[in-house]
């Protein structure tokens, strides 16, 4: 099953030049990767400057061989330190839920990350997956998609052995608190539209009483 390696990094004040010629070379280089499904990247739209890419392979073994010449996370430490104000994150994901709309560009996205309490992650997964049904039947969204897993620093060690040893490795980041739901718009009216709708109002209050969500405004690169 594909794997989802989501990296978001922030760059020091007056350094956004910089950091934008080195998150193309870094583009560059991923997409020479073997086993690299496609690739994504993306950029602050508001003062604070960071970068978000978003990298899908076709398996978790296909990523493992990567690690030594395509990981985000570890080509930002070893080609752009200098320009980072602080050290990367990185997740590691499964996507529950997508929705594309070919006819519309994306033109802006925005992502929201979740950490969920674990009591109430399968409740979280089971409204956030409803909502974004009903959403997609309007035509707001020209694409977005629900994943969910670990921060790859906090991953549980023993676990992931015992997961991967009975082939289970897909229960392992099922089972994460980490949900990742990306979303984009072909307009501006369409974006106000999607957070003006009662649904969306409805699933926002539903998890803010069950962790923190930090929602990053995004222009694609």
């Amino acid at each position: 099953m594909e794997l989802l390696v989501v990296t978001l990094a922030h760059v020091l004040p007056g350094r956004d030049a910089e950091g934008l010629a080195s998150i193309h070379l870094i583009s560059d280089t991923i997409r020479n990767a073997v086993g690299l499904v496609n690739a994504s990247f993306y950029r602050s739209r508001n003062n604070e400057s960071y970068y978000f890419m978003l990298t899908t392979w076709e398996d978790e073994d296909c990523w493992l061989k990567a690690q030594d010449h395509y990981n985000p996370k570890q080509l930002l430490l070893g080609s752009a330190a200098e320009l980072l104000l602080d050290p990367p994150e990185q997740w590691l994901m499964r996507y529950l839920w997508g929705y594309s709309r070919p006819s519309v560009e994306s033109i802006m996205a925005a992502a929201h990350l979740g950490t969920i309490r674990p009591d109430q992650a399968e409740r979280a997964q089971r409204g956030l997956i409803e909502c974004l049904r009903r959403q997609a039947v309007q035509p707001t969204l020209s694409f977005a998609f629900l994943a969910r897993g670990f921060n790859e620093d906090f991953m549980p060690s023993q676990a992931a052995i015992i997961a991967k040893a009975n082939g289970e490795s897909d229960r392992l980041y099922s089972h994460g608190s980490i949900f990742l739901n990306l979303l984009s718009w072909g307009s501006q009216t369409d974006r106000e539209d999607f957070y003006a709708d009662a649904h969306y109002q409805a699933i926002s209050r539903f998890l803010s009483g069950m962790g923190i969500v930090q929602i990053m405004e995004l222009d694609p690169l």
